[in-house]
């Protein structure tokens, strides 16, 4: 790999649940800030990064609409780490009661307000006024967003999905079985940041109860969740 590595991840069903009535709105919002909580420890306890390694392992991390885009600080020679904490995420969240999908690529991001108009490049924490209302912004863009916001676009279900251009293969993307793979650096990265882990059977299970719960996800959502899966044993 010689760009950054990103990961899109984001709520499945954010909309359809939003929409909902009140209840689906709440569950909404609270699987957005249950992301957001996993994000942040994951970022501060795990890999803020230090004097001592020259910061090379703290993350970036940005939201966009009801998910997250987490870029590493520099290029790494393959996608491990970007894996690990995608499943170690998509573990947390469905013990938690909801559902997500990841997608890794790789590319170059940048503050980019210097080319913005002088009012909002003047802006302080992201926010201009416009008379009585309020304008709120995003300082970087790159095609590591793209790419794996582009990958997210085009997989569907509670999938774990990687470029293979990271893999080093000539296939468009593989997917990862998040549920079932030995991913040893998962568990220490929910161990250490205080995430739920769940044993393949336990996250089975809170993978049908969501797709039992009202409004219950689409049949093509469901089957493509589950094509990857390993089953677990009894």
């Amino acid at each position: 790999m010689n760009e950054r590595w990103a990961i899109n991840v984001d709520v499945e069903g954010f909309s359809a649940h939003y929409e909902s009535g009140e209840d689906g709105k709440t569950r909404a919002i609270l699987a957005l800030g249950e992301l957001m909580h996993a994000v942040f420890s994951i970022g501060t306890r795990v890999f803020p990064g230090t004097h001592e390694n020259n910061f090379s392992e703290r993350l970036f991390a940005h939201k966009y609409g009801d998910g997250f885009l987490l870029c590493s600080n520099f290029p790494e020679s393959d996608p491990s780490r970007a894996i690990a904490i995608a499943a170690a995420i998509m573990r947390h969240m469905t013990m938690s009661g909801f559902a997500t999908k990841a997608a890794i690529s790789s590319g170059d991001m940048s503050d980019i307000k210097g080319c913005y108009p002088k009012p909002l490049r003047d802006a302080t924490d992201e926010r201009v006024d416009m008379g009585w209302g309020l304008m709120t912004i995003i300082s970087v863009m790159g095609t590591a967003l793209t790419k794996a916001h582009r990958l997210a676009s085009n997989s569907h279900g509670a999938v774990l999905v990687v470029d293979r251009g990271l893999l080093g293969d000539s296939s468009p993307t593989h997917c990862i079985d998040w549920v079932s793979s030995d991913l040893p650096l998962a568990h220490d990265i929910a161990n250490q940041s205080g995430l739920r882990v769940g044993s393949p059977a336990e996250l089975h299970e809170r993978l049908r109860a969501y797709c039992s719960r009202s409004p219950e996800p689409p049949a093509k959502w469901v089957a493509a969740t589950f094509a990857h899966l390993k089953e677990p044993l009894s």
